[in-house]
């Protein structure tokens, strides 16, 4: 008896002789890809505080990390896809920018850091497309909020009942929550991601109860780490969501907005560039985010030692004379540029951050016209884009676009590719309003 083709393409795909077996094998893979999440954002979202992991064993959680990208990767080899990719020039700038910046490696002084992070990016940027399209979204949510609530509510026990691990006594941050990580920043932004998802949990169907208690746990982190840049931003994301699912009109226009956010990097960068200050001159007043701006301006000051193709991924504070004359000058120094845009364009240079910039264009006008033939889930284009917004708008003063391990990060990654979807001429999932 001849096979129908839907036997040919299940038996093909997961060498399995019934139908049956291979749904069985995809409900299985499927788990471990929701439980692999779920690990992993725990163990990515930041460095956990000293006094519960040792300073010098932190790369247990990069192994860890990957470790649940190999088992995503894996899994997903036994799933079949939800969602194909289409090979046009949006996919390909996508492609194209993380290609670049992961072997801009080659131009570094190949030391084992660099390369390890190069490894990591190529790996979680595959993992990316693993994840994006055999993950349907809403379960890819679930399983962040998940981990994002472990970390919330033990950063919450600790500042309550451990405040010797969970408060920062530190006479710059006295009193503020940093929980179980190692810095007050940290849990400021895990909470603040926590404050969007949930929202959109409670949007698409959760309960009212779950959803404030989640919510309100979120918020009370973010107020006690005092992380207001971040809570404020969260507002805003669930503001964007909300509204998106409201009107079509203002889906539209905050899908515009990562475009205006890379304008407005570029006319900062160049700020920095043609004037040579090393804060932001308004009037009478002078802006320096809290000396963010040291850090930003002399970054940019070494443009012109590697123009075109930057120092590579990991290249620049990672050299011993860089680093040195920066911490003679200001007697501190971070391996961080508290800038995403800045750091792709010092690490990849001009060619990096001009396919990056090409990149977001092309996303919003991908996202425009998936709108307009109402060819994508209309939950799913407004989370996506109130994510991206969350992303970008933070990469002004954190840097988060090239971490190869941080899970937002690759999430990040995976949204873009989630719009990268051949259209056709009329779809049926986006109602007009």
């Amino acid at each position: 008896m001849t096979r129908t083709q839907t036997e040919t393409d299940w038996g093909a795909f997961d060498g399995a002789t019934s139908p049956t077996r291979g749904i069985e094998t995809q409900r299985v893979a499927k788990a471990l890809i929701n439980c692999s999440i779920t690990i992993n954002v725990i163990m990515s979202m930041g460095t956990f505080n000293a006094a519960l992991l040792p300073a010098e064993q932190t790369y247990l959680q990069q192994a860890v990390a990957m470790l649940m990208w190999g088992l995503l990767i894996y899994a997903s080899a036994f799933v079949r896809p939800g969602l194909r990719l289409a090979f046009n020039p949006d996919s390909i700038a996508v492609v194209a920018f993380y290609v670049l910046a992961t072997i801009s490696v080659l131009w570094t002084n190949l030391g084992l850091a660099a390369i390890m992070k190069a490894a990591a990016l190529a790996v979680t940027t595959f993992g990316a497309f693993c994840l994006i399209t055999r993950a349907d979204i809403d379960d890819i949510v679930k399983s962040t909020t998940q981990g994002l609530f472990v970390l919330v509510a033990a950063s919450a026990l600790c500042a309550v009942f451990v405040p010797d691990i969970g408060v920062d006594q530190s006479w710059m941050h006295n009193g503020q929550w940093q929980g179980v990580f190692e810095s007050k920043q940290t849990l400021g932004f895990a909470g603040a991601y926590l404050m969007f998802f949930s929202c959109y949990r409670k949007l698409t169907g959760q309960g009212w109860l779950a959803f404030l208690f989640t919510f309100l746990l979120a918020s009370a982190c973010v107020i006690a780490s005092e992380s207001r840049g971040a809570g404020a931003l969260a507002l805003v994301a669930c503001c964007l969501l909300f509204t998106s699912l409201w009107s079509i009109r203002c889906m539209k226009v905050y899908a515009v907005l990562p475009v205006v956010m890379c304008v407005m990097a570029g006319l900062l960068i160049l700020y920095f560039y043609a004037t040579g200050y090393d804060a932001i001159h308004l009037f009478d007043a002078t802006i320096d985010f809290t000396e963010r701006t040291y850090i930003w301006q002399y970054a940019i000051g070494h443009f012109d030692d590697a123009p075109l193709l930057g120092f590579g991924i990991n290249g620049f504070w990672t050299n011993p004379a860089i680093y040195d004359y920066f911490e003679q000058n200001h007697g501190w120094v971070l391996d961080n540029y508290h800038n995403g845009y800045i750091a792709i364009l010092v690490e990849t240079g001009f060619l990096g951050y001009l396919i990056f910039t090409a990149s977001v264009v092309l996303f919003s006008n991908k996202v425009l016209y998936l709108i307009s033939t109402r060819a994508i889930d209309r939950a799913h284009c407004a989370l996506i884009i109130g994510f991206v917004f969350l992303v970008c708008q933070t990469n002004f003063t954190e840097t988060t676009f090239l971490r190869s391990t941080m899970f937002t990060s690759v999430l990040f990654v995976a949204f873009f590719l989630a719009v990268c979807r051949p259209v056709p001429s009329a779809g049926r999932e986006l109602e007009p309003q």
